[in-house]
């Protein structure tokens, strides 16, 4: 392997203003004012259990029998958690 063994002075390092090189703003960094900043939220597709709960006026255990039971909505198992999904849920409920 070959070794440059460049010696650079500080007339080398300078930079020339007309070289490609990121642009300095004029105005100073700041946060967005709450006009400028769009927040996006999003409504959720699921309910929790819990949620369900309290929606059919029953008791934590019972919405969890019911979605371990049911095949009228879809439920939705991620690991150890259960969602239910909210069309389905708001669909199946409409009709009862």
């Amino acid at each position: 392997m070959k070794n440059n063994n460049v010696e650079l002075t500080r007339e080398d390092l300078k930079i020339v203003p007309e070289s490609p090189t990121m642009e300095l703003s004029k105005t100073p960094a700041v946060e967005p004012s709450d006009q400028t900043r769009k927040t996006v939220r999003h409504a959720p597709l699921v309910y929790r259990v819990e949620e369900i709960a309290q929606l059919l006026a029953i008791s934590n255990r019972a919405a969890y029998n019911l979605c371990n039971t049911t095949k009228d909505f879809k439920v939705i198992r991620l690991g150890t958690s259960i969602r239910v999904s909210k069309q389905s849920f708001d669909d199946w409920f409409a009709a009862v």
